[in-house]
């Protein structure tokens, strides 16, 4: 079998700047020029991007956004991201692995999951798709944001006296805005749902059906579309199929499970939805320059605590 061409994908693990009592960071992405020149990457930690001035483009999951100040991108654990497009971008990125939210869970490998419930990680929550859409802010809510976000960042750098527990509440101060704002947990926070468009509702169809085999007519059917209709304007608005997006959300899923999990690699295939075990092994490679058993070691061997 020849060697694939395509550089492996980037699975980034959590290296805070400093020895810290608490696993959050606060990043400026004025500063973070290295952030912006990499490669599409992934992570196996929780990143937020606030987006506070400048125009540029983010790719996120396979989805270009044309940013804009208010903007905030929710990145849970797996997803793939490319900034190169956000040269002239200004703002935050927070960085944070689980027990940044809550002390009780241990540093590592926490799989989506197995997260605890409430309203804490709803966030992260699926449906995955959904987060590839960002949350926008008003100027208002964009200015108590950023002040929010100074506030972290001076806990962490001046590092007083019970600096983790104050770093801890204030990040969830701020999760607790964005899940309150994020328009796919509207109907279950007690906001007025908004009414959803086609994407919205063909990536909540996928994140729900995307195990079974593909079959566009009844996505189609489940939705109350044309076969037609729903090809082309999910094209239009996305640049991809319906087809494409399952295929997008499996390998999401991939991910996580490689990384979180000891499944087999035969096991991981069936839970997607593949027949054969060498469909989902050529798939992945195509996607990450890698096979799923060779990826899974290398995002491993990054994560071993240094002897």
């Amino acid at each position: 079998m020849s060697k694939s061409t395509s550089a492996p994908l980037q699975m980034l693990t959590y290296m805070p700047g400093s020895a810290s009592a608490v696993a959050i960071e606060v990043q400026g992405l004025s500063q973070s020029r290295h952030m912006k020149r990499m490669e599409p990457h992934a992570h196996m930690f929780f990143e937020v991007v606030v987006v506070k001035s400048g125009r540029g483009r983010h790719r996120v999951d396979g989805l270009d956004h044309e940013t804009e100040p208010g903007m905030v991108f929710v990145l849970p654990p797996g997803s793939v991201h490319d900034m190169r497009a956000m040269e002239d971008v200004d703002g935050w990125s927070i960085l944070f692995e689980a027990d940044g939210i809550d002390a009780s869970l241990s540093l590592g490998l926490t799989p989506i999951g197995a997260l605890p419930g409430g309203f804490m990680f709803d966030l992260f929550r699926q449906p995955v798709l959904q987060m590839t859409r960002p949350i926008r802010l008003d100027p208002v809510d964009l200015a108590s944001f950023g002040a929010r976000i100074e506030q972290l960042g001076r806990e962490l750098a001046e590092r007083h006296a019970g600096y983790e527990h104050a770093a801890r509440a204030t990040l969830q101060l701020l999760l607790i805005d964005l899940t309150r704002l994020a328009p796919w947990l509207q109907g279950h926070t007690g906001g007025s749902p908004a009414p959803a468009d086609i994407v919205s509702r063909a990536f909540a169809d996928i994140d729900q059906h995307f195990r079974e085999p593909s079959a566009l007519t009844q996505a189609a059917t489940r939705l109350g579309y044309s076969v037609g209709h729903l090809t082309t304007r999910l094209r239009q608005l996305t640049g991809r199929t319906y087809g494409e997006w399952v295929i997008e959300r499996r390998m999401i899923e991939s991910r996580r499970l490689l990384s979180a999990t000891d499944r087999g690699i035969g096991e991981i295939a069936q839970a997607l939805g593949y027949a054969e075990v060498e469909s989902f092994i050529r798939r992945f490679r195509a996607r990450h320059g890698l096979t799923p058993s060779a990826w899974r070691d290398d995002a491993r061997a990054a994560h071993r605590p240094e002897s």
